[in-house]
């Protein structure tokens, strides 16, 4: 059974725009991963897909994570003033920053269920 065909186009969009924020050339990602520069060009207008481990080198050359490339909503962005912040706490102080965050979200009347 075939599931329905998947629209990659979003997604090959934002691995563009990802390349370009690096000022990187097709050539240069399909090299570092090693595939062709036509396939990384199929791949951004989205008449190709990728598979997990092209996914994975691709993160890897452009520094950017699967939230961003596949959902459009990036999570662990290191120029996040707030990921910045976490990145410097052990596990205890992570917690207490998360529930710190949480008690203001409700105070802004943020549901977060």
């Amino acid at each position: 059974m075939k599931i329905n065909e998947y629209n990659y186009e979003p997604i090959g969009k934002r691995i563009k725009q990802a390349r370009l924020a690096k000022k990187y050339t097709q050539e240069f990602v399909g090299n570092k991963i090693g595939v062709g520069m036509q396939h990384i060009s199929d791949i951004e207008r989205g008449l190709a897909g990728m598979s997990v481990a092209s996914l994975l080198d691709i993160m890897t050359v452009l520094e950017c994570d699967a939230d961003y490339i596949l959902f459009g909503k990036s999570t662990s962005n290191p120029n996040n003033p707030i990921n910045k912040i976490i990145s410097n706490m052990d596990q205890e102080q992570r917690m207490y920053a998360e529930e710190l965050l949480r008690v203001y979200a409700k105070s802004c009347g943020i549901n977060l269920d």
